[in-house]
């Protein structure tokens, strides 16, 4: 057994690293594995997800559509997505069809991350550092959703990278241009680093009895109901800070090297997933919860729907920091992709710098 076991973790290791092969097909797979679900849904099976369960505003946009309308929407789209996915596996393609592709990935993977996720994802990671745990089907969806949009989001930059013939692998090309993003990548972080504070900064004010931007009555309310309500303000906005705080070592030297004090690691060079993916999982739940609240903010402030939620009719400090969640998110997940094509070494596959 030991005489095989690195051979397997070297086979397995190589599979994942050649992901351009296989990513296109990995799309179309969950196409059709969330297509056929769809289509049993639509047939009158039990358990379509898609389900407002009196959240309001705070709930996923896609609730808005009726269940079966739903269904058909999803089922025509995955139907669509297993066409194109065919098409994007030619090495050739005409104009036309080349952008219809990518705009069908592209705007399929968006749809998915804003109008699939709700508000309780992000609910679930915050409660995490308060040993709560709620998870149920509805959540399991949404992550298979942000697993698809992932797929086909990975599958349109390999089919890009392909039509423009640079490297499947890294995106280079013989001109040797430095990604734009990692010139803008400073930026973006710190953009990432302060647009949490004012969320953070109006969770520690309730924590110590201050009504910033809320009726004090209301606060008074919600501190009474939940024996637990100081430390929920505690934790949520030390969150906040201390992810700000991790945030910045993508733009700092202890966020490629760990620092010396560490015990066991200080001086090793910090793994570049280690930081990318966390970041990412972060920027995908936030930009979602986001998307939602920004959406119930100027719904409410256009009176176009009627003010019946209690959070969005206490003031602006319940709602108002959450406007910044979005740039936040996008911040973020921006950040991340620049700080990994800052650090990446030579590619393994064009051997370009």
């Amino acid at each position: 057994m030991k005489l095989t076991s690195p051979l397997l973790n070297k086979e397995a290791k190589t599979k994942w690293y050649r992901w351009p092969s296989w990513i296109g097909y990995a799309a179309m797979l969950w196409s059709v594995l969330y297509g056929a679900l769809h289509l049993y849904w639509l047939w009158g099976g039990a358990g379509y997800p898609f389900n407002n369960d009196g959240m309001g505003l705070f709930a996923a946009m896609v609730t808005y559509l009726p269940a079966k309308v739903g269904s058909i929407v999803f089922v025509t789209l995955c139907l669509m997505g297993i066409g194109i996915g065919l098409v994007m596996q030619k090495t050739q393609n005409m104009a036309f069809s080349r952008w219809f592709a990518i705009a069908y990935s592209w705007g399929f993977s968006v749809a998915l991350l804003l109008f699939i996720p709700d508000t309780k994802l992000i609910a679930a990671m915050a409660y995490a550092f308060l040993f709560k745990f709620d998870f149920n089907w509805q959540m399991l969806n949404q992550i298979i959703c942000i697993i698809g949009a992932l797929f086909w989001m990975m599958a349109a930059v390999v089919y890009q990278r392909k039509t423009r013939h640079a490297c499947e692998y890294c995106g280079r090309t013989d001109d040797g241009e430095t990604p734009a993003l990692i010139r803008w990548g400073r930026w973006l972080t710190i953009i990432a680093v302060f647009a949490p504070i004012p969320y953070a900064f109006i969770r520690f004010s309730w924590a110590l009895d201050i009504p910033l931007g809320v009726d004090p009555q209301f606060l008074r309310d919600f501190s009474s109901a939940n024996p637990m309500a100081h430390m929920t303000e505690w934790v949520f906005g030390s969150v906040c800070i201390v992810g700000g705080i991790l945030t910045l070592g993508l733009i700092q030297k202890w966020g490629e090297v760990f620092p010396r004090w560490f015990p066991f690691i200080g001086g090793k060079r910090v793994p570049i997933m280690l930081a990318v993916i966390p970041a990412s999982i972060v920027a995908i739940a936030v930009t979602a919860a986001g998307f939602v609240f920004t959406f119930g903010i100027f719904a409410m402030a256009l009176q176009l729907v009627p003010m019946d939620n209690i959070l969005l009719s206490q003031g602006w400090g319940a709602m108002g920091p959450m406007i910044f969640w979005v740039p936040w998110g996008v911040a973020l997940g921006l950040a991340a992709i620049a700080y990994y094509y800052r650090r990446r070494g030579r590619c393994s596959n064009c051997g370009k710098d």
